[in-house]
């Protein structure tokens, strides 16, 4: 079976994109939507309404990162089930969250995943409730990251994150600041530059800084373009 692969930026909870998107597109059943973060479709009571309404706004498999504005301890709680060669929590009949560190072979493309990110305004927002701070990859997440890349980089072809790599947000006009104790945004500059010359390496792609904008040639930032990962075929939603 073969297909297309696209993906987005943060959605945080909306449909609407998703409307426009089945209106001007010949969607199928065999289409992959991959979410950078911040999807939000798993957040309160309303799940697993959102995802049942996601599912009838689009024909084919939305798989998404998690980023920092996600029910972290709801999506925790999820079955963990084989996906395209991975780990993923089932989150719908045809959604899934795409787990920290693990790389997914779709349509032939290998493709490595992870989420998380720190909010900003986590002072203004309540732990349990608006918050979690699983938002945060632990050490053990970042050293399984780290130990994918050293055995599998040379077998992947494109990189999805929530975060952003810390050389990036220099080129990013929308600042968003990083605590001294935030270690994401260096770890990520650091796998960039490891996988910038590896063979198959194709295309890095972010979400969370609500930009759509190239940082370098392998390095994209998404919010609301929809991009086919094959050949980067705009879909503009907005």
């Amino acid at each position: 079976m073969t297909g297309r692969v696209f993906v987005t930026g943060d959605k945080h909870r909306t449909f609407v994109p998703l409307f426009g998107l089945a209106e001007k597109q010949e969607l199928r059943e065999t289409d992959i939507l991959v979410i950078a973060g911040d999807a939000g479709y798993v957040w309160d009571q309303d799940y697993p309404h959102d995802v049942e309404s996601l599912e009838q706004v689009f024909p084919g498999t939305i798989a998404f990162l998690d980023g920092n504005h996600e029910n972290h301890a709801l999506l925790n709680s999820l079955p963990v089930v084989p996906w395209m060669g991975g780990r993923v929590h089932r989150v719908g009949e045809r959604v899934f969250h795409l787990m920290r560190g693990e790389i997914y072979s779709i349509y032939g493309k290998n493709y490595f995943t992870f989420g998380g990110a720190q909010s900003v305004d986590k002072d203004r927002r309540k732990e349990g409730v608006s918050w979690w701070k699983e938002e945060e990859p632990s050490q053990e997440e970042l050293e399984y990251g780290r130990k994918q890349l050293e055995t599998y980089g040379e077998e992947i072809d494109f990189i999805l994150t929530h975060e952003t790599p810390l050389f990036a947000r220099g080129h990013i006009s929308r600042q968003k600041p990083v605590d001294e104790d935030y270690a994401l945004p260096r770890v990520l500059e650091e796998w960039y530059r490891r996988m910038e010359g590896a063979a198959r390496f194709k295309k890095w792609y972010f979400g969370h800084m609500h930009v759509d904008q190239k940082i370098t040639p392998k390095l994209m930032g998404l919010h609301h373009l929809i991009l086919e990962t094959e050949n980067e075929t705009s879909l503009r939603w907005v």
